[in-house]
């Protein structure tokens, strides 16, 4: 299906899909309604509208950029022949109209969260053979500054598997879709990852790149305003997070590069005995970021 295809009149395209919430949940616990990463109280989740509105919204000029994008299009092409579309028993397609919509959410989705999860499992390779760590809580002190403070919140974000699960967009895509308002954790992930869509991955393979997803932020601010919990202000409020996020995740990268090339490196006789760099034995050079990539394309 030719992304083109799916602009119509208007100058926005609604995503059709259910509102999670407007299910009758299953018992939760106190935790399970918290979404802010704040200690204070906060109200539980509070329902949706009734017209099952989209939660996300893309203009024409947004899809016909998508639509141009070689490296989107492969990683379209690779997610329909090995992601399942099969919808949960809540989302059914009588309730979602013209599903390619919010299936290139979903999509858009895949492209911005995965390398963000690649990236952090990169950096705990590198911190374990820095550091020789025998605990994961350990690995945090083979970085430092921004990196380490990044290091830290996407460790303990991505320790959660439904967090993981929703990263590599896995399971019903409408629940995909909807759980990118869940929490303050996985907003201020979103939002970061959309300023790092601009940030060129080095140790990333050669082929298409992926295109600019800064686009998504106009999309994200508008489901931010129109949902009954965070509202209008939160957007603002989110953004310093995000770009402190943001700059942490930059400087994780660069970290991880000059820690891998040190690593690489074989050691050499010295002659004075005197230096440490004798008793350190050669470390093997580290594999690509994620292992074997899923798609041949590149931030």
């Amino acid at each position: 299906m030719a992304l083109s295809q799916q602009a119509h009149a208007g100058d926005i395209i609604p995503i059709e899909l259910h509102s999670a919430t407007a299910a009758a949940p299953a018992p939760a616990s106190a935790a399970d309604n918290t979404r802010t990463e704040e200690d204070g109280d906060m109200p539980a989740p509070l329902p949706m509208h009734d017209s099952y509105a989209s939660p996300f919204l893309l203009s024409i000029h947004d899809v016909e950029t998508l639509a141009q994008s070689d490296g989107f299009e492969i990683l379209r092409e690779h997610l329909a022949a090995h992601y399942s579309y099969k919808l949960c028993d809540h989302h059914t397609p009588a309730h979602l109209e013209n599903t390619g919509r919010w299936l290139m959410v979903r999509d858009v989705l895949h492209a911005l969260l995965v390398p963000v999860v690649e990236l952090f499992d990169k950096a705990c390779s590198v911190a374990s053979q820095a550091t020789h760590a025998t605990k994961l809580e350990d690995l945090e002190y083979a970085f430092h500054g921004q990196a380490r403070s990044a290091f830290v919140w996407l460790q303990c974000f991505l320790s959660a598997e439904k967090e993981r699960d929703w990263c590599y967009t896995r399971g019903c895509p409408a629940c995909v879709v909807e759980h990118s308002l869940d929490s303050e954790f996985s907003i201020r992930l979103l939002y970061a990852a959309c300023l790092l869509s601009d940030v060129h991955y080095p140790f990333t393979i050669e082929g298409p790149t992926l295109p600019s997803f800064m686009f998504f932020l106009g999309s994200l601010e508008r489901a931010l305003a129109e949902d009954d919990l965070w509202g209008d202000d939160f957007y603002e409020l989110m953004q310093p997070k995000a770009v402190a996020t943001r700059n942490g995740i930059e400087d994780l990268i660069h970290q991880c590069l000059e820690i891998d090339v040190m690593l690489s490196q074989p050691s050499s006789p010295s002659t004075d005995p005197s230096t440490p760099a004798t008793s350190m034995p050669a470390s093997p050079v580290l594999a690509p970021l994620g292992g074997t990539p899923m798609t041949k394309v590149k931030r």
